[in-house]
């Protein structure tokens, strides 16, 4: 029993297919940065490093976002085994790897939207991005893998939004 009032709502994080886009992530990534070196390498032997260059740098540097962005979401899959949100009147219980942290709205210091609107930031779990400030420091991270995260970070934001409001 938590003293954050009565339960509202739970919402699960969906790891599997943070797991599932962190494989494609690397899966894309790793040979796209591989065929932009292979075109620094074939450009490098014509004796020309100058504006040519431009396009293969690149490709090289979208294959090491993406490549980078999958061991990213890799290993927030391995950190994050269970993560869950239990919504209750007076706060949240954030769950994850079996540790769940009570957070009261009165602990939470602000709420910051990192919402991205693009076909990358969905394919990527970045359309629903709620970065929570807790008095200790301590920071819990809500986004699009969390099944129902729009309404929990709503719910986060009309919680909190009279004290956390930038002035």
């Amino acid at each position: 029993m938590t003293g954050l009032g009565a339960y509202v709502e739970r919402f699960e994080t969906n790891n599997r297919r943070r797991a599932g886009r962190a494989v494609a992530a690397l899966a894309i990534g790793t040979p796209v940065a591989a065929v932009g070196v292979a075109l620094v390498v074939l450009a490098d032997q014509g004796g020309t490093l100058g504006p040519a260059m431009m396009f293969p740098g690149m490709i090289i540097g979208a294959g090491l976002g993406l490549a980078l962005l999958g061991v990213t979401l890799a290993c927030q899959t391995i950190t994050r085994r269970g993560e869950t949100f239990t919504l209750y009147e007076a706060g949240f219980v954030h769950t994850k790897a079996k540790t769940s942290t009570e957070v009261p709205w009165t602990a939470i210091e602000t709420v910051v939207d990192h919402t991205k609107q693009n076909v990358l930031a969905k394919a990527f779990g970045g359309d629903v991005g709620c970065l929570v400030r807790l008095t200790g420091g301590r920071k819990v991270v809500v986004n699009g893998f969390t099944d129902g995260a729009d309404l929990l970070t709503l719910r986060i934001f009309e919680a909190t939004a009279p004290r956390t409001s930038p002035s």
